[in-house]
């Protein structure tokens, strides 16, 4: 459905009296009523298969010149769609049968690789939007229409669509003058009666076409007016439900708010599941762990290679990479390694702590645990990083059986770098307390051989 006013196109081309006055007319109004549209109008020699006049206007000027760009040179799908020699003519006179074709593919649209090739004929140097429309009187192709933008997109469907109506009546003005032009050329070889008779019959078939497009016009105009009142009509039927529209808008606003609400306390109770599910997960580990231990202790065992197996399963069992079992002698008022995993064994055996030096020391003098979870904690002694570690978190307990201190539990560098909870810190605990009791069993066996 065309925007254009049909009527007054047809109006204006009637009053032109050439093929150059109608080029010009008709492009002057298509870039009088789009501001941002450029247009070009280049006809087309079938004798010579080539573009040979191009039209155009520059401001309020009118513009023309020749190029002579053979359509072979032109891109490829355009020359398919458009001009494509032998497949759409007829094989002995040479005539275009492009009738059919234009009606199925009334526009084509370059993309940016084929725009170069089309340059001769551009009303812009480089557009952003281009296309281009077949202006053909039946079987003869009569000119080319290309319109150009500098804004993306301003060629769709709808425009084109648009544009179709008032391209077939400029069609019909310019094929006119081209009939009329043709026929000053070759009166000489006609008889006066044949060549009048020809144009009349020309004219009729025109003023026909340019009142059943003038027709159209008038009953899509109807068209156009009708659906106007019955939008107008919906527009004032529309009124009486707006208000219920608004109370529906402030419900459907609570059920947003109060939806939001609940889903914030689903997920937070989604939390508190899954913290409480973990924590039985590692409970459940640690109770596996310890029953391992203890049924080990139901059996004979020995209490010199016990320790340092106990060591090394709390290791494995709770992915930590560094743990060292450091025992207390009373008379040198020292820490020494007894058991480790993930330490040099070079350095490991050379190790002496005093009572009350670095974090080790201090847990044992004051036989306190210490858990550190990050840099910065309140602890009364930090890691000295002399070492390797992957994080700046440890647990460090005291093994303490009765009132006698046997030793210190180190653990540090536990995988993936992640700091030590406050589950790891019960699990030490607990293995420093199996531990404490393995170590005082041996010392209270020791004593016992030993005669007074």
């Amino acid at each position: 459905m065309s925007k254009f006013d049909l009527r007054d196109i047809s109006e204006r081309l009637a009053s032109s009296g050439d093929i150059e006055a109608v080029a010009f007319e008709f492009l002057g109004y298509l870039q009088a009523n789009r501001s941002d549209w450029r247009a070009s109008l280049s006809f087309y020699d079938v004798s010579r298969d080539a573009l040979h006049t191009v039209y155009s206007r520059q401001g309020d000027q009118p513009v023309r010149h020749e190029v002579g760009l053979a359509v072979d040179r032109l891109p490829p799908r355009l020359v398919r769609k458009f001009f494509q020699p032998r497949a759409f003519s007829n094989a002995g006179g040479g005539r275009p049968l492009l009738g059919g074709l234009f009606q199925t593919s009334p526009c084509y649209e370059p993309d940016p690789l084929e725009t170069p090739a089309l340059k001769p004929l551009l009303p812009l140097d480089s557009p952003r939007s281009c296309v281009c429309l077949p202006l053909a009187d039946h079987e003869d192709l009569i000119a080319l229409l290309i319109l150009a933008s500098d804004r993306k997109g301003a060629f769709g469907r709808r425009v084109t669509d648009e544009i179709v109506p008032l391209k077939n009546v400029v069609t019909a003005a310019l094929a006119r003058h081209v009939y009329r032009s043709r026929r000053q050329t070759s009166s000489a070889e006609k008889q006066p009666g044949a060549v009048a008779e020809d144009v009349q019959k020309k004219i009729r078939r025109l003023d026909g076409e340019a009142a059943a497009l003038a027709e159209q016009n008038r009953l899509k105009a109807g068209q156009i007016e009708a659906l106007h009142r019955e939008l107008e009509a919906l527009e004032g039927n529309s009124g009486q439900y707006h208000g219920e529209l608004e109370q529906v808008k402030a419900q459907l606003d609570a059920l947003g708010e109060q939806s939001a609400a609940a889903a914030e306390h689903l997920r937070a109770a989604q939390v508190q599941v899954l913290d409480a599910v973990n924590r039985v997960a590692d409970v459940q580990r640690t109770l596996g762990f310890m029953k391992e231990i203890f049924q080990v202790l139901g059996q004979e065992y020995d209490s010199d290679d016990l320790a340092p197996t106990v060591v090394t399963w709390f290791c494995e069992h709770f992915h930590v990479e560094r743990c060292s079992l450091m025992l207390y002698d009373e008379s040198k008022q020292t820490l020494q390694i007894g058991a480790y995993r993930g330490l040099d064994a070079g350095v490991a055996g050379k190790v002496r702590v005093k009572m009350g030096q670095g974090i080790s020391g201090w847990v044992a003098h004051h036989r306190k645990p210490m858990h550190v979870q990050v840099r910065g904690d309140d602890a009364p002694v930090q890691h000295t990083h002399q070492d390797a570690y992957n994080s700046d978190s440890f647990i460090s307990v005291p093994l303490v059986y009765g009132d006698r201190l046997l030793g210190v539990l180190n653990l540090s560098n536990k995988s993936g770098g992640v700091a030590f909870t406050d589950v790891d810190l019960d699990r030490a605990t607990l293995v420093g307390s199996v531990l404490a009791m393995i170590l005082g069993s041996r010392e209270g066996m020791r004593r016992v051989a030993v005669p007074s």
